[in-house]
């Protein structure tokens, strides 16, 4: 009975460590959204690059993964969930992976049609989505990422820990659509939302001078800016406009301008002028024709708000109208 028993004692012993092994197993990732950078905006198509810590060690892992990926998840933030899309999955070892998109959770899963596919250590999935963000929000936006060990069925019982900076877009300004066709990328020093909304009944047809002009060749849609959650300016904001045209010169388009006369002054308009004040949706505005930025009289740049860019892109054959604007909720037309 006393050897029984201590056979016993052995086999617990022995048995212990496997298990405390399962339990700290090492598991490590990295991901990286390629291109981090979006020029001229957010939207566009990413591929987000899951890779198992393996050998040889790279940094930013501290050490090589003792066990394999069955499943990413990567949540996209607020502003892209609406218009996510799954676009493709590739494994480095050529095995079959499928995407998909819950558009309740904004979650992309991606994982391996079978269990003996998963990601070992070394091993890397290279994950494909495209979005449009349905307001802009400046600097670095994440896409929370989470791999888990388990079979692409199970539960989320062996997480594994991402190592170096999260995977993350970083806005460059945000680009929205009218229905139209034009388009308005807001850009500049600034941190968190700004809203953009198209349509409205904004007029500078009583301008003495310029009114019959700007009636004939403005922007095709009303752009009204709202600064959103967490908007701090650290300087102006820039507006870009751009929309087909019929072949016009493009400096006959004058941009008709508003912002509440609340919290600001009037600004100068086109010919010397000064902005008047109009109730528009019950709140008061000054409205007026923007100049351009830079005065040819007097060599010096105006201050905003002001048009700084003015051009036919011939390569698409639109108008391009950039609109340096102070802090603030602008609308232009």
């Amino acid at each position: 009975m006393f050897v029984a028993t201590a056979l016993l004692l052995v086999g617990a012993l022995v048995a212990a460590p496997s298990i405390s092994g399962a339990k700290n197993a090492v598991k490590q990732f990295t991901a990286v959204i390629t291109p981090n950078t979006a020029a001229g905006g957010v939207s566009g198509t990413w591929t987000e690059r899951v890779k198992n810590c393996g050998t040889p060690l790279e940094a930013p892992c501290t050490a090589s993964s003792t066990i394999a990926i069955g499943r990413v998840r990567i949540t996209a933030p607020s502003e892209f969930r609406a218009t996510i899309a799954p676009v493709s999955v590739s494994a480095s070892d050529g095995s079959t992976w499928t995407l998909s998109y819950d558009s309740g959770t904004g979650a992309l899963t991606a994982q391996p049609d079978n269990g003996s596919n998963k990601l070992n250590s070394g091993e890397f999935v290279d994950i494909t989505f495209s979005a449009t963000p349905n307001t802009c929000r400046a600097g670095s936006i994440p896409f929370t990422t989470t791999a888990i060990g388990g079979l692409p069925s199970g539960p989320d019982n062996q997480t594994f820990s991402i190592v170096g900076s999260p995977p993350s877009v970083t806005s460059l300004g945000c680009t929205f659509t009218d229905p139209s066709g034009q388009t308005e990328t807001i850009s500049g020093d600034f941190e968190g939302q700004v809203d953009v909304t198209f349509g409205g009944d904004l007029s500078c047809l009583f301008d003495p001078t310029f009114g019959n002009q700007w009636s004939q060749f403005n922007l095709p849609s009303q752009v009204n800016i709202t600064p959103g959650a967490g908007f701090v300016a650290h300087g102006p904001k820039i507006s870009t406009s751009r929309f087909q045209t019929e072949g016009f010169d493009s400096s006959l388009y004058l941009i008709c301008y508003a912002v509440p006369t609340a919290g600001h002054t009037a600004f100068a308009t086109r010919g010397g002028g000064t902005a008047v004040v109009q109730n528009i949706g019950g709140t008061d505005f000054f409205v007026g024709i923007l100049p351009n930025c830079y005065d040819p009289i007097t060599g010096l740049t105006r201050p905003e708000p002001c048009v700084s860019e003015q051009f036919l892109d011939l390569a698409t054959n639109e108008i391009v109208i950039s609109v340096r604007m102070q802090p603030g909720d602008p609308l232009k037309h």
